[in-house]
């Protein structure tokens, strides 16, 4: 059988029996003040609670109607001002006020800068321009004064910049009297026009003031950069920086050039000298001593005669021997004449060769070639020695040509910072003169700076009525329904507090915490006792309301399919309250089980306010009472159904003064172990939970307790104890029955309407002859 979405079986793992479903334990379990409704519940509220909300949005909307429509009307009127120019001067000051520098230049960017919108509404807004104001409108309307006009946020005179990125400021005025705004509107527009030529005059006679004072400081400015640029160019002979920049790089190049010719002009006199003095065998002193000995004619005496005596010695020593008399007078006459040559020698030369060590033996022979090799080398050496000394002299002038071009461009900046700082200064002075003369001729003029481009006046619809600001009729109805709604739904949810009952399956499974074994709609036949309506007594309670009668058969699957391991053979139906229907549930749940083929036992074990045998119209002669208090056989007791043959039932018999003793008795606690093991299914019908304890007394000894809860009736209170209650004797709680729903919270497999149709379908097969429940 399939079961509803708000019914599932609930399913044990393997080899486990039904056990206590695990609630956590709270004082007061879940107190329903301290909820928190979800979006869900919320929803729920507003569609139980339609009314409430309707009615009281209603009302709200009804009242704001009517205040509305007593209010006088106020009207508005208001004109425009253009405050700056639609081109700004702005481009006209910064070039000014860049030249200006340190020199106020503060001033200047403040003159030039865009208007502070805030600062000025203040001083519109100030006493100083609204006190004379007042005063004009005092003469018409004493009544004003400068609070009543501008004082708080809601004041009738608003001032406030026109879309926050314009030039112009928009003045209104607010009161129930047109021509009083009309006055007021132009008294002001008179005053703010008055006070921006007032301010405009203040302004410049400032900007001239600010001018005189810096016009002496430039002028000194000026002459001391004049002063310091001339002593500059004397001292660095400094006369146009670019032209004198191109003569030094020009006289670099040649420098340089010459420099490489006479490197060039050493290196060849160096290998000249190089050469001749390999070929003489002597260095160019020797060959300068013997160059300017050579043109001495005492020296050359004296050497020709040393050279005709050698000649002699020579040709003497070939006749006579080293030790002969001949050879001796030749050596001593040599020997006298070499320190003649040689003083000779020492004369010529003088102290240019003094010190080189020249002798008249370390001149060789000197023919007419060797005379013209060593004329030859002392005019190479010459050379030599002036390509050295002016390769010399052009580098000294090159490091100093090269130094002064290192120091040019240090030079050139300071010329360059003094000729700017000098051409800022001369500007600026220029600007200035020229701006105070514009200055002095603006203040000569009387034109008004602030322009009216929107007169004061009141707006007018197209028939020409004054069109009123106040009240707002349609603004006011829709505050008026938006405050209505939610002070109604505010009143939805006290009214939701205070109505604490379970309004739905979920409400009751969300708030109980413990599995919803069934829902149970409301119907008309469950209600009806049968005793006086029925035509047959004795007949059994089958109320032919289908979804009703299904609902059954949902819980009894549900019930038996809780363990598929282990079924339940026994269970007590229960309610925290009475009159919650919990003896209806048990009579059809024993019904649809016994319908199923099980063999169930109907119990009443409500000793104290019996109802079993009322709903099912038997009488209630013998019952548990009397098999407990008198021992009574307990199949005198039992009776078996009329109609379902699985069905057994065993009323409560007569009221006992202690019925509590007897429930608790060892012989009861046999019987129901007796019961378990002779039927399927064993159901008991019990006291309500709050208040005795009989229920919870049988409920130990069974599967479990199933509890009752009327929808819309039962308080979710009782309810919640009942748990704590139970969960304190450690009574497995099977979950709970929605008993009573109503509407389209009860969702069943078929619809209502298919309902209908399936029941008047039934009414008709029940004139055909019915078919066995058991096969042939």
């Amino acid at each position: 059988m399939e079961t509803t979405p708000n019914s599932q079986p609930i399913v044990f793992q393997s080899g486990q029996s039904p056990q206590m479903i695990s609630v956590p334990y709270v004082p007061e379990y879940m107190d329903p003040d301290e909820e928190e409704l979800d979006l869900g519940q919320l929803f729920d509220v507003i569609r139980r609670r339609a009314l409430v909300i309707l009615g009281v949005a209603g009302v709200v909307t009804a009242a704001v109607g009517f205040w509305t429509a007593n209010q006088t009307p106020e009207y508005q009127g208001q004109f425009r001002i253009l405050v700056e120019p639609v081109v700004s001067d702005q481009d006209k000051f910064s070039q000014l006020s860049s030249m200006a520098g340190g020199l106020g230049a503060a001033f200047l960017q403040g003159e030039s800068s865009g208007l502070d919108y805030d600062s000025q509404i203040e001083v519109l807004k100030s006493p100083k321009l609204i006190d004379p104001i007042v005063q004009q409108l005092q003469v018409r309307y004493p009544e004003t004064s400068y609070k009543s006009l501008v004082g708080g946020q809601e004041s009738p005179l608003q001032i406030d910049r026109l879309n926050n990125n314009t030039k112009i400021i928009e003045i209104s005025y607010q009161d129930t009297d047109p021509e009083k705004i009309l006055f007021v509107l132009s008294q002001v527009e008179k005053g703010y026009l008055r006070y921006s030529l007032e301010d405009r005059q203040s302004n410049i006679r400032q900007g001239i003031q600010f001018i005189d004072d810096q016009l002496p400081q430039l002028r000194q400015r000026v002459d001391t950069l004049q002063e310091q640029l001339q002593e500059f160019r004397q001292q660095t002979n400094l006369i146009e920086p670019s032209v004198q920049g191109e003569q030094l790089a020009e006289q670099m190049t040649k420098v340089n050039d010459q420099l490489l010719e006479a490197q060039t002009a050493v290196e060849q006199g160096r290998e000249l000298v190089i050469n001749l003095r390999e070929q003489l065998g002597q260095e160019p002193e020797e060959a300068i001593a013997l160059s300017v000995l050579s043109e001495a004619p005492g020296y050359q005496e004296l050497l020709r005669k040393l050279q005709e005596l050698e000649q002699k010695i020579y040709t003497e020593s070939t006749r006579f021997k080293p030790e002969s008399p001949q050879i001796q007078v030749l050596l001593e006459q040599r020997n006298k004449l070499l320190p003649l040559l040689r003083k000779e020698a020492q004369t010529v030369l003088g102290q240019n060769l003094g010190n080189a060590a020249v002798t008249p033996e370390s001149f060789p022979f000197q023919s007419t070639v060797r005379l013209e090799l060593t004329q030859q080398m002392v005019d190479a050496f010459n050379k030599f020695e002036l390509a050295k000394l002016r390769y010399s002299a052009i580098a000294q002038a090159a490091n100093a040509l090269q130094k002064q071009l290192n120091e040019f461009p240090a030079i050139v900046r300071q010329y360059t910072d003094l000729q700017r700082e000098l051409q800022v200064a001369s500007n600026t002075l220029n600007e200035l003169l020229a701006r105070r003369e514009g200055l002095r001729v603006d203040a000569a003029q009387k034109e008004v700076p602030w322009e009216i481009i929107a007169k004061p006046e009141i707006p007018k619809n197209e028939e020409g009525e004054l069109v009123p600001v106040s009240p707002k009729v349609l603004r006011n109805l829709v505050l008026g329904a938006m405050l209505g709604l939610m002070l109604g739904f505010g009143a939805a949810l006290l009214v939701e507090r205070l109505d604490n009952v379970f309004h739905d399956p979920d409400d009751l499974k969300d708030v109980t915490r413990v599995p919803l074994l069934g829902t149970i709609p409301a119907s008309d036949s469950a209600k009806e006792l049968p005793i006086a309506d029925r035509d047959r007594p004795g007949e059994l309670y089958y109320p032919k309301d289908f979804p009703f009668t299904e609902a059954f058969r949902t819980l009894h699957a549900n019930l038996r399919f809780l363990n598929p391991n282990k079924s339940i053979r026994s269970l007590v139906i229960g309610s925290a309250t009475p009159a919650e229907g919990k003896s209806t549930v048990a009579v059809n749940l024993a019904q649809a089980a016994a319908a199923m083929g099980q063999r169930v036992l109907l119990v009443d074990a409500d000793l104290r306010w019996p109802q079993v045998h009322t709903r099912l119209g038997i009488q209630n002669r013998k019952g548990l009472s009397h098999i407990l208090a008198k021992n009574l056989e307990v199949s005198e007791a039992i009776a078996r159904s009329p109609v379902e043959e699985n069905l057994y039932l065993l009323t409560a018999g007569a009221l006992t003064p202690d019925p509590t003793r007897l429930l608790s008795s060892d012989k009861m606690q046999q019987l129901m172990q007796q019961w378990e093991s002779s039927f399927d299914l064993v159901i008991y019908d019990t006291p309500p939970l709050l208040g005795v304890v009989d229920a919870r007394l049988l409920a130990a000894n069974t599967d479990g307790l199933a509890l009752v809860v009327s929808i819309g009736e039962t308080e979710r209170p009782a309810v919640t104890r009942a748990i704590e209650e139970l969960q304190k004797s450690n009574i497995n709680v099977l979950g709970t029955i929605g008993n009573g729903v109503k509407g389209s919270t009860n969702n069943f497999y078929y619809d209502s309407q298919r309902y209908d149709r399936y029941n008047g379908d039934r009414e008709s097969l029940e004139e055909e002859e019915p078919l066995p429940l058991e096969p042939s």
